[in-house]
Order: C-alpha cells, then sequence, then structure tokens
C-alpha cells in the first residue's frame, strides 16, 4: 500500500512538472 502512495505521489509530481515549468515563464 506504501509502495503505491509513492507510486501516485511520483506521478503526481511528474504530471506537475511541466505545468509549472510553463507556467513559471
Amino acid at each position: 500500500q506504501r509502495q503505491l502512495a509513492t507510486a501516485i505521489k511520483r506521478a503526481r509530481f511528474l504530471a506537475l512538472l511541466p505545468y509549472t515549468d510553463s507556467h513559471g515563464r
């Protein structure tokens, strides 16, 4: 169950990465 939470957190981080990068500029 903990591994699933880590995977979700990583997926959310990767999904937010491009959004933050484009929004930052």
